[in-house]
């Protein structure tokens, strides 16, 4: 890229025909409508985009929205995102209407500080101004612009147009740019196709950074795309961080799917639901609201109409801060701290805002006080706290969460997330393989219901110890990552062991045999040993040992699970007789340069091909060995092979 970028945002604010385009333009020399539309009528209609060039040759990124009231929800997608605002006021018109609603959603979306631009002073006695100045002191007041500089303007003129941009760049620079570190994640403003590219999307990215190759997540809907070019303020660049004004080609998605309020984020982070549940500060002059009163919420770029439910009361008062759950008609993305705006559906006027505390999936049953409950513990936590990884790990409940989701769902970058997991130590539990985080009564929870689920499988085989691990079947309470976490965590502990072949013993049902159930396992392993390399098969030991089947299934278990036997297909080896074959195949593939001569182990063992090539392929299931192209070679670095050197050595 040709030029540096400061990645601060600066956005208009203000009534229709104040001068904001106008005021961009003698900025920046560029004309922000580019709607058709706007230029024959002269009227803002949708978001324009124009980089500022600085002193220093950096560029910045200026948003201009519309004025007019039709357009509100359009001026609200552009102020997402900004970290700088200019309340545009004309001093022959003074404070408006839009004007007034424009400051309070500035102020409502958390936008950090500014700048008043009084345009049009080639128009107005010197009277006139200081009135229009005095009115203005009067209307910041309590706002975040309220210590923001007044600066009189005229774009028509030039008259104060340079002194106003020194005194912008000035204020950009004071602000801390948004960091690029964590999650990518960027609200859509805009999307087209172009020929031979595809798919464009475009916006300000709220954290993170986005590069060429990168695979990224399109949400609600959960489409991936990768990304094949990546353009800020105009220019091909590998990365874009948060801040910059950024275009993306994502030719895999499709435009028709896409609209101003997805968000395009890295893949697996972020969870959208239709239940967001807020910090909600209703404004002065907002009417008072009743439960489930018919609102329009707008985060990022998005607006969805939905209900607000109020949690602890029936109606509220103007000027109430309170918390409070809306469930919108549409899912959305977002994360804790996100400022939002709602306004209601008729008459469509802006009522309040704050930040959101969590995004979920609506139930078709919830009760307001619990509710109510949870959000009061979530404000209490804060959102770079232990206590807020917490509540999150919590709630997550059987599923866990991945320490990136935690990230997301916090807005926190992966680095402080790590640190706070740690502080937490005993009360989680972190599944570094599965990369997953649990609450620790969560992982004891599931260790009892693994236990439960073992103990039925081996209902009928009070003997047994073991199980395939594809026999614990996934449910709501026992998904399939609390699974493997718990078997994780019991391996962990030595209490689970698992073999080569799938099974899992647990140590706690070895408990010792009575006397006579320990003389018929001897009595078994005697006879398989006997037997050598022909073994008997499973339906004659009933027979050879003269006990019922039930008996022999039992036995053959705990056999099994001991390490005394070993049922191969149909057929029951004692364990020393496998182990001897073992050293058999380890020193006839190394007289034969790693490669098996199974007529010569044949004979060596005394045995026929209807018992030897089962036990070779149990053999390879050991890893020892492998069959291809119709030869059986030595496999001499893996674990088993290694084993059995050692004792063919010795």
């Amino acid at each position: 890229m040709g030029r540096a970028i400061h990645p601060v945002m600066v956005g208009t604010a203000g009534h229709i025909d104040h001068g904001k385009s106008t005021l961009v333009r003698a900025l920046t020399g560029i004309d922000p409508d580019r709607l058709k539309e706007e230029k024959e009528r002269g009227l803002t209609i949708d978001l324009g985009f124009a980089p500022l060039k600085m002193a220093d040759g950096r560029l910045m990124g200026m948003v201009d929205v519309p004025g007019h009231e039709r357009f509100v929800r359009n001026m609200v997608a552009g102020s997402s995102g900004l970290d700088l605002a200019i309340l545009v006021i004309a001093a022959d018109d003074s404070v408006m209407p839009q004007t007034r609603e424009h400051l309070q959603i500035v102020h409502l979306l958390g936008v950090r500080t500014g700048i008043v631009a009084l345009t049009k002073i080639d128009q107005v006695d010197e009277e006139t101004l200081v009135l229009a100045e005095d009115e203005i002191r009067e209307l910041l007041e309590g706002t975040c612009l309220e210590s923001a500089e007044v600066m009189p303007v005229s774009s028509t003129t030039g008259e104060g147009i340079e002194r106003f941009r020194e005194r912008l760049e000035a204020l950009a620079a004071e602000v801390p740019p948004r960091s690029d570190a964590g999650p990518f994640r960027m609200p859509v403003q805009r999307v087209f196709t172009l020929k031979g590219i595809g798919t464009v999307v475009t916006g300000i990215p709220i954290t993170g950074s986005i590069g060429v190759g990168d695979v990224v997540e399109l949400l609600p809907m959960g489409k991936r795309s990768k990304v094949r070019a990546v353009q800020a303020y105009g220019e091909q660049v590998d990365r874009a961080v948060a801040g910059h004004s950024t275009a993306l080609s994502v030719p895999d998605a499709k435009a028709a799917q896409l609209h101003r309020g997805c968000v395009v984020a890295a893949p697996d982070i972020f969870r959208v639901g239709n239940a967001v549940d807020i910090q909600l500060s209703l404004l002065p002059n907002a009417p008072p609201l009743e439960h489930r009163t018919p609102i329009r919420f707008h985060t990022g770029t998005i607006e969805s109409k939905g209900i607000l439910l109020l949690l602890d009361r029936d109606e509220v008062l103007p000027g109430a801060e309170l918390n409070a759950r809306v469930i919108l008609e549409e899912e959305v993305c977002g994360v804790y701290g996100d400022r939002f705006l709602l306004r209601l559906q008729n008459p469509v006027v802006t009522i309040g805002g704050g930040q959101v505390l969590r995004i979920d999936e609506a139930k078709s049953r919830y009760r307001r006080k619990s509710v109510g409950s949870e959000l009061e513990q979530l404000v209490k936590a804060g959102s770079g706290s232990a206590d807020r990884v917490r509540e999150s790990v919590t709630r997550a409940g059987p599923q866990g969460m991945s320490p990136s989701e935690i990230a997301g769902a916090l807005g926190m970058p992966q680095e402080s997330v790590d640190e706070l997991i740690e502080e937490l130590g005993p009360e989680v539990y972190v599944h570094g393989r599965g990369n997953r985080v649990f609450a620790v009564d969560v992982i004891e929870d599931g260790v009892a219901l693994v236990n439960r689920s073992v103990d039925r499988l081996l209902e009928k085989r009070s003997l047994a110890a073991s199980i395939k691990r594809t026999s614990l079947q996934p449910s709501k309470s026992l998904p399939q990552v609390l699974i493997t976490a718990v078997l994780a965590k019991l391996q962990q502990d030595g209490e689970v062991e698992s073999s080569a072949h799938g099974r899992l013993l647990f140590r706690r049902r070895l408990e010792p045999l009575g006397e006579q159930d320990q003389s018929h396992l001897d009595r078994l392993v005697a006879h398989c040993e006997h037997a050598g390399f022909r073994p008997p098969k499973l339906e004659e030991l009933p027979g050879g040992l003269g006990l019922r089947e039930e008996q022999i299934a039992g036995l053959l278990s705990r056999g099994v699970d001991t390490g005394l036997v070993e049922q191969i297909g149909e057929h029951v080896y004692a364990a020393t007789t496998v182990r001897r074959s073992l050293v058999a195949i380890y020193n006839n593939c190394m007289r034969h340069g790693e490669e098996l001569n199974i007529p010569e182990l044949r004979d060596e063992l005394g045995t026929s091909r209807k018992f030897l090539i089962p036990l070779l392929e149990y053999v390879d299931g050991l890893g020892m060995t492998q069959l291809r192209g119709g030869v059986r070679r030595l496999l001499p670095t893996s674990p088993t092979c290694q084993e059995i050197a050692e004792v063919a050595k010795g």
